[in-house]
């Protein structure tokens, strides 16, 4: 008995010690650290303003914070002027030395994606909620070519009137002109006499005319962009071409159209133009300077109604991209509101139905005539050969302007070459 007794307390006293006991318990194994992808730089080929804030909030805030997000993707932003950017990007599409990614004027799109030398951006993740809810569908379509989207919308535009209120006021009127008629009133008050020209615009090509060419009932070519013929030269287009010439015969157009100083910048802020045909990166650049004598309204209304024309920037990835799953998280990212309402601030439009909704909008002040406008505005032909097109354009009306054809005879030869170009 006693022996038994001695096992049951020796067991008992075994357990007790083993509960109490200090020693700690197997820890469980730490799970493995997720592997950080592999430090990667991609090129960011774009025409962001030095003379505004557009290039300082890109480096300063957009892709910092792009980089905080994915600290092992570099971004290597390199500037190109605007004038120079497509010859650049030409030639390194032939020589194989392309950027990872590119903003490029919309009009652009649809001729490299012809070259081959964009990646269609339709497979990859997330695309499809851009394309369902998150862009508006008029900028992401200027990406369309053949079936396929070959980059996303970055940011959108389009150009209204910038009238001086003490112009308005020396015309005698209290608010901008809202028909072509009126417009024409405004014109013949102010027709050089001291220096004051009543409209000043940047050059005769078609981002400057076209507004004016087809709110008076002008087209360039059929609804399908096949033919130009019937169009570009039909009675509404050469009547519109027409007034165009005659309010800068009269002097109502500032000698700025021919190219001639002063500018339209240094024009209006000289108190020499009374109305200009600008972006929202006007008031973005020039608000401080000239309070109180910037007030935006619609292109005024003739035939066709009240019609300006879409600009913007598309962001693409090239196909030759080694880095292009990075290149995609860019692109992603620049689409976001963090990117699109800093940019909104320096003058450039969302893009993103969010992002057009931030108080931001409402606050910079000036938004409200270029979203009105929007509702009705037209893109430059978005066919491959648009890029000559202007060309083709450009000339006719020049030759207007200088006296050597009348809008019949340089519109008739435009319809000729135009066609030819739509054939290619």
């Amino acid at each position: 008995m006693l022996r038994k007794i001695t096992v049951f307390l020796c067991i008992a006293a075994l357990l007790i010690l083993t509960g109490c006991s200090t020693k700690p318990a197997a820890e469980a194994p730490k799970p493995a650290e997720a592997k950080q992808p592999d430090p990667v730089t991609i090129t960011y080929w774009h025409t962001y303003s030095t003379d505004s804030n557009e290039n300082k909030v890109l480096n300063e805030t957009v892709i910092p914070a792009f980089q905080k997000k994915f600290p092992y993707i570099t971004v290597k932003a390199v500037v190109q002027p605007y004038d120079d950017l497509h010859a650049s990007a030409t030639v390194a599409i032939a020589g194989g030395t392309t950027p990872d990614v590119l903003r490029m004027d919309i009009i652009w799109s649809p001729e490299f994606a012809k070259l081959g030398a964009l990646e269609p951006l339709d497979g990859y993740a997330g695309f499809s909620d851009v394309k369902g809810s998150i862009a508006f569908p008029a900028p992401l379509a200027t990406n369309a070519y053949k079936g396929k989207y070959y980059g996303m919308p970055l940011d959108t535009n389009t150009q209204v009137m910038v009238y001086n209120p003490e112009f308005l006021k020396a015309a005698g009127l209290s608010a901008p002109p809202k028909s072509i008629d009126d417009f024409k009133k405004f014109g013949a008050a102010f027709t050089g006499k001291d220096k004051k020209y009543a409209i000043a615009l940047d050059g005769m090509y078609p981002w400057q005319i076209l507004p004016f060419f087809w709110s008076m009932g002008g087209k360039v070519t059929n609804d399908d962009y096949t033919k130009a013929s019937g169009f570009v030269n039909s009675d509404d287009s050469i009547a519109a071409l027409q007034v165009l010439f005659d309010m800068k015969k009269s002097g109502a157009l500032a000698p700025s159209i021919m190219g001639d100083k002063p500018g339209t910048w240094d024009g209006y802020k000289a108190g020499e133009y009374g109305a200009v045909l600008q972006g929202p990166w006007f008031f973005a650049i020039l608000g401080n300077d000239l309070k109180g004598k910037m007030q935006g309204a619609v292109v005024p209304a003739g035939k066709a109604g009240s019609i300006s024309v879409i600009g913007g920037e598309n962001i693409g990835m090239f196909k030759a991209s080694k880095n292009k799953e990075a290149a995609w998280k860019f692109i992603q990212f620049m689409l976001s509101d963090e990117a699109q309402v800093a940019m909104a601030k320096t003058g450039q439009m969302p893009v993103t139905k969010s992002a057009s909704a931030n108080p931001v909008m409402k606050e910079a002040g000036y938004y409200d005539a270029y979203i009105e406008q929007l509702k009705n505005a037209n893109p430059r032909t978005p066919v491959p050969s648009w890029t000559k097109i202007d060309g083709v354009m450009s000339v006719a009306v020049e030759s207007v302007f200088r006296g050597k054809a009348t809008p019949k005879a340089a519109l008739d030869q435009a319809a000729k070459e135009i066609d030819a170009l739509l054939a290619q």
